[in-house]
């Protein structure tokens, strides 16, 4: 069994007695920000950039210059990063009160990047005031895909639609998602190969792309020339950058 598959089976698990846990709770009706955050930095002719925190993955142990959550929010407040990706799953030392100890710090537009495969759980990332949802093609059927992300937009939040090959992008086909997510990690085998989203970006069309995973300053520009992609969701390079402030503004300007 690979590690996605094993969180699959802990999230079944754990959507198990969620529903209890916040059926009493209510939501705003507070529109996200997080897609027109995107789209005014690509109006602007800029670099859409979404930083990602994460204390650790199942590939990196431990990330050599994250100390707290506070201090990477507050610098990724004052980069020009233009949204933020938060891992809520524990096998990346995350939780939802990360959401919500980041929104007492800025009011940039944050993502809850996790293994959604439930009602229940966008939901929760509502009530945690999240802004957008991830939903991974590889973990769901494509009916499931289309009933998450009918439901994620009914209750007001933005969803990114991450996708890791053509077959996957079939299953997409059919919603008018806005955001489409190029994961140049294979999942699976946990391989990163950027050309993936290059080439995969030639078969989707009339969608924001993003790409994700592997993203460095070295070959953002690569990206770049050979697609339409110029939006980036990064978290390695940064978290492991000991200037972040200044990492992030120069590749805002790649």
């Amino acid at each position: 069994m690979n590690i996605l598959e094993q969180i699959v089976i802990q999230k079944k698990n754990h959507n198990k007695y969620l529903i209890q846990k916040i059926k009493n709770n209510k939501i705003s009706n507070i529109n996200p920000k997080f897609t027109n955050s995107i789209k005014n930095e690509i109006k602007k002719g800029k670099n859409a950039l979404i930083a990602e925190f994460k204390r650790f993955s199942p590939s990196i142990n431990k990330f050599k210059n994250v100390r707290n959550l506070q201090e990477i929010i507050n610098e990724y407040d004052l980069s020009n990063c233009c949204a933020i990706s938060i891992l809520t799953d524990k096998n990346f030392g995350g939780s939802l009160n990360d959401i919500l100890i980041a929104k007492k710090i800025t009011s940039k537009p944050i993502i809850r990047k996790d293994f959604i495969i439930d009602k229940s759980q966008i939901l929760e990332s509502k009530i945690y005031k999240a802004d957008a949802i991830l939903l991974i093609a590889k973990v769901l059927t494509k009916k499931k895909i289309t009933e998450l992300y009918n439901y994620a937009k009914k209750i007001n939040l933005d969803v990114l639609i991450e996708v890791e090959n053509e077959i996957e992008i079939k299953k997409i086909n059919h919603i008018k998602a806005e955001l489409v997510g190029i994961n140049n990690r294979n999942l699976k085998k946990q391989k990163i190969d950027v050309n993936k989203s290059i080439n995969l970006s030639k078969i989707l069309k009339d969608k924001i792309i993003i790409c994700e995973s592997g993203v460095t300053d070295k070959n953002i520009r690569k990206i770049k020339s050979q697609s339409n992609i110029n939006s980036f969701l990064i978290g390695g390079s940064i978290l492991n950058n000991k200037n972040r402030i200044d990492f992030i503004n120069k590749l805002y300007q790649s």
